[in-house]
């Protein structure tokens, strides 16, 4: 959008991810670390799965920027799961969200 392109490579969108705003990432990292406990692993995540393209949609919405999503430019990863997300369930009892 700030180079002006008309539209956006992707694949097509349909990925389950777990995706976390960074300043909520930073929050939940604050509030952890202030603890001075040793809670092991916490996966710091939402804990909701949302389909990549949906988040693409919604920032552009957002941001109120109009580019053409190239769905399918790329192809999917064999390599990669088509979903996947985090349990927050040990996040929700060590921190309030």
């Amino acid at each position: 959008v700030k180079r002006g392109d008309i539209s956006f490579n992707m694949s097509g969108g349909e990925q389950l991810r777990d995706y976390l705003h960074v300043s909520k990432v930073a929050k939940y990292l604050v509030d952890l670390t202030l603890q001075m406990k040793d809670l092991g692993v916490v996966n710091v995540c939402s804990g909701q799965p949302v389909s990549v393209r949906k988040l693409i949609e919604d920032i552009l919405v957002e941001k109120n920027w109009s580019i053409k999503l190239n769905l399918h430019h790329y192809p999917y990863l064999d390599y990669e799961p088509m979903a996947f997300w985090g349990d927050k369930s040990k996040l929700d009892n060590n921190i309030e969200s």
